[in-house]
């Protein structure tokens, strides 16, 4: 084999330049924080199977969660990046998850995402997380308003997430206590499958499931309550046999946590 040639074009991700600018996605560790509404439910556990590449097993009792969140989300080599250019910092984004365990290891597979920009789901593809760009949006409740009360118990809380002229998820919370902080829910061991296609027989393809642990992980100012939520038809998107059959708890929080280059291979599939 012929000695590998050095790259003369910079960056973290296409499209590659002189001097690295051009890149869509900036170089981790990416830092997070936002509002996160969040729906716990259970789901038919036949068919959390089915959604869940082998060797996951999924929680016995069907376990999944929804969210419908917005973050500003900002690369640890440029932190002020969110004062030079906020466009490229914030995102709004939905989440459909499944509970799961890779070897008696519990943790979450996320089995559909959407964002609302591409640096958000190009960086998603690179770790195996499955994003499309939708339309999403959130209730934003202001901390002074002439008419809508502050966010607290009793609040109702609204996401959606519109893709390609079908609403796919609508979920909601209602806002009956406040837990302490860190009384959230948890991620664990985020699982997911790296997938590149063949190009062609010399450029093969990359089936890869692997596994990921954001780190520095905080939620204030959770409130718990009642939270329901529906997906609805696309001709490109299969999230109805994934539909509660039991809504748990919803919550609503701020959370922050840190995403950096922790990833460990698990399985390499054929």
């Amino acid at each position: 084999m012929s000695e590998k040639r050095k790259l003369n074009l910079k960056g973290y991700s296409n499209p590659l330049s002189p001097e690295g600018k051009a890149a869509l996605v900036t170089p981790t560790p990416h830092y997070y924080g936002g509002h996160f509404l969040f729906v716990d439910y259970r789901a038919d556990v036949e068919q959390v199977a089915r959604y869940l590449p082998a060797p996951l097993e999924p929680d016995p009792t069907g376990r999944a969660f929804a969210i419908v969140d917005e973050l500003v989300c900002v690369p640890g080599d440029n932190p002020e990046l969110v004062y030079d250019n906020p466009e490229r910092t914030r995102y709004t984004e939905g989440v459909v998850g499944l509970r799961c365990s890779y070897k008696g290891e519990p943790g979450t597979f996320m089995n559909a995402m959407w964002v609302s920009k591409d640096w958000s789901m190009t960086f998603g593809n690179f770790m195996g997380w499955p994003k499309k760009i939708a339309r999403i949006h959130l209730t934003h409740i202001p901390p002074n308003h002439p008419v809508i009360k502050p966010l607290g118990v009793g609040s109702n809380l609204r996401g959606v997430v519109d893709r390609e002229g079908y609403r796919i998820v609508d979920l909601s919370v209602r806002l009956e206590k406040r837990e302490d902080d860190n009384a959230a829910p948890k991620f664990g061991w985020l699982y997911s499958v790296r997938y590149y296609p063949a190009m062609s027989p010399s450029v093969p393809s990359t089936k890869q499931l692997i596994r990921n642990r954001i780190s520095n992980t905080r939620a204030i100012n959770v409130f718990s309550g009642e939270g329901s939520v529906e997906f609805g038809y696309s001709d490109n998107e299969e999230l109805l046999p994934l539909k509660p059959v039991e809504v748990i708890r919803g919550y609503s929080y701020n959370p922050c946590w840190t995403t950096a280059h922790t990833a460990e291979l698990l399985e390499t599939y054929e």
